[in-house]
Parts: structure tokens; sequence; C-alpha cells
């Protein structure tokens, strides 16, 4: 899928400004979003077997965060300079609005304390002990690296039809079943957000045509009335709904996927040092994988409703205006789904921690 997006963002590079009734929606930043999947993409690649994947896994994560806070600076230096107030479908920005970038940011420390931690302690420890803790830390590092070859092998199975109340329901119970004190409140609102938009956008665009067809079949009947200029209105109401679109696709997919990694944050948190219950961290990552599979799924499906709705909305529209907007929503989707799964890889140190620290509470007593 990662070359298709290439080439999707190739043919159809978006303009910085998109035509609105006189005044332009500003739609930058796909050249700093696509060095960044492209760059992300390369590392993903990258293939580093043994014990010594922890710290690269975490490497990369960071340097997948700072190029987003680089991209995101790099894009308001770029608003800076423009007299505008309108709202700008900018990815990287948006992402930082609802918080996604911080909570990014404080996983990955979270991530780099837990992994000097676990250094620190196999430091102190030699023969038979070191040998064992090192092979329960690996078997957690195998799941995760699974789940990895799951995400390149099921590309295409993403993206699977849910309604947004199946969605919650499996968050709720997955948590639960982490033995975490932690509900998904705002990931489930921000996805029930996103799809009631959706919904009522496919149900305006369809009374919209039914109506568009019925002035038609009038104009038809009374060609010989002169030109009504309240057609070109309707088609300039018609060019902003497009682009209310393509903004709330973006928005959406910014808000979903800060929303996720803040609850990946708050889980990581939790199993160092909030669980109600001891749960094995083989287990944990199981569980884990179902999560983030659960989210990425979502995002796609999201996405996929996104591209549908741009192409309802823009049927009467010229290839060169509807296509560019469709490929940022496919390139933003995947990119979605990238930060996502780096999220994920985070968490490993973090379950390798809280084994060590159930190992030796079990020792003491």
């Amino acid at each position: 899928m990662r070359p298709q997006i290439r080439a999707l963002q190739k043919a159809h590079p978006l303009p910085l400004h998109q035509p609105l009734g006189g005044k332009s929606v500003l739609t930058g930043g796909l050249d700093a979003l696509e060095f960044i999947g492209k760059k992300t993409m390369n590392v993903l690649a990258e293939s580093d077997p043994g014990f010594k994947r922890t710290k690269t896994l975490m490497e990369r994560t960071v340097s997948l965060s700072q190029m987003l806070r680089e991209a995101k600076e790099k894009e308001k230096q770029r608003l800076a300079q423009q007299l505008t107030v309108e709202r700008t479908a900018h990815y990287g920005m948006l992402f930082d609005e609802y918080q996604g970038l911080s909570h990014l940011e404080a996983l990955e420390i979270l991530s780099n304390e837990s992994e000097s931690k676990i250094q620190s302690f196999l430091a102190s420890l030699d023969g038979e002990k070191l040998e064992l803790l090192k092979n329960d830390l690996i078997s957690i590092k195998d799941i995760f690296a699974a789940k990895e070859l799951e995400n390149e092998e099921n590309q295409e199975e993403q993206g699977l039809e849910e309604k947004g109340e199946e969605f919650a329901r499996m968050l709720t119970e997955l948590l639960f079943e982490l033995h975490v004190a932690a509900t998904p409140d705002k990931l489930n609102k921000a996805m029930r957000k996103a799809h009631d938009w959706v919904e009522e956008d496919q149900t305006m665009v369809s009374v919209d045509v039914a109506k568009g067809s019925e002035e038609e079949t009038k104009k038809e009947e009374k060609e010989e009335k002169p030109h009504d200029p309240q057609e070109d209105k309707k088609e300039e109401k018609r060019t902003k709904t497009i682009e209310e679109v393509y903004m709330l696709s973006i928005e959406s997919l910014a808000e979903v996927t800060a929303r996720c990694i803040e609850q990946l944050h708050k889980v990581a948190e939790l199993i160092l040092h909030g669980q109600e219950e001891e749960k094995p961290a083989l287990d944990q990552a199981k569980v884990l994988i179902k999560l983030t599979t659960a989210m990425c799924n979502e995002v796609a499906s999201l996405s996929k409703k996104f591209m549908s709705s741009l192409t309802t909305v823009g049927s009467n529209k010229k290839a060169e205006v509807l296509n560019p907007m469709i490929s940022s929503v496919l390139l933003e989707g995947c990119n979605s789904t990238t930060y996502i799964q780096d999220a994920f890889q985070l968490l490993l140190p973090v379950l390798q921690a809280s084994h060590i620290q159930t190992s030796c509470l079990k020792a003491q007593l």
C-alpha cells in the first residue's frame, strides 16, 4: 500500500490553496507529511533481529515525534506570513491542537525511562538469573514483532466496517481485560463525532441531489426564461460543502488519532503505576495487540468513509480539484495508523519494566 500512496500523491499533488468563493482554504503541509511518511516507512522497513530491537524501536518513534514537531513549526511559520484567519486543513497542526504530539512525547519519555531501568537491572544480574530474565523479555518482544509482521501482511484487511457503538464496546472490554482503570471516553466521543458528521453529510447530499434533479427538470421545461443568478449561488454553496467535507475529514483523522495516542499513553502509565490487579505481561501484550488493531481498523474505516463522502459531494467537480483531496485523505489515514502502531511499539519497554517489577515483588515474598 505504501508505494500506492506515494504514486497517488505524485499523480495528484495537493496545491497549497483551493479556490473558495474569492477566499482560499489553506491545505499546505503535504510536502512535510510526505517527508514524514517516507522517512517512517524507510525506518519501518529496517530489520534488527535480537534483543537490541527494543532500543531501535524507541529511537525510530522518537524521530517520528521530532519530525512531526518540525513539520508543525514549519507550517506555523508559513501561515504567519499569510493574511488569513481561516482554519487550515494541516494534519500536523490539528494533531497537535488535540494534544496528540504532547501525549506521543510523554509516551516516548515513559518508554525511554523504562528502557533505562531495564538496562540498569540487567547490568546488576549475571549467570542463570540474567539468562532467565532476558528470555522473558525476549518473549514479550517477540509478541510485538509478530504484530509488526501482521501489519505488513494484513494491510488490505484494515478498515472493516463497524458501528461506532461496537467499537466503543470493544475498547471498554479490552481495557477491562488489561486490568487497568482506564476508560475510553474521549476516544469514543471523537469517534462518535466523526461518524455523526459523515452520516449527516451523506443525508444532506442525498437531499441536495434530489432537489438538484427537480430543479434541472424545471429548467428544461422553462428554457425560455432568462438565466437565474440563484443557480450560481447554489453552485457556490456546493463548492463550500466540498471544502468543508475535506476540512472535517482531516480534522477528524487528526483528532481520533490524537485520542488513540492519549489512550495508549494512559494505559502505559497505569501498567507501570496503577494496575488494579496483576496480569502477566505476556497476556497484556496480547490484549494490547487487539486494542491497537481495533484502533487502526477504525481509523482506516473512517478514512474510507471520508473519501466516499468527498467523492459523492464532489461528483460534479473536475478531477484536478477532487482527486488531490481524496489522495490527501488516503495519505493521512495511512499516516494515522502508522502513528498508532509506533505508539504501540513504545509500550514494549513499559511492559518489560512492569514484568521486572512483578518478578521482583514475587521474589521478595
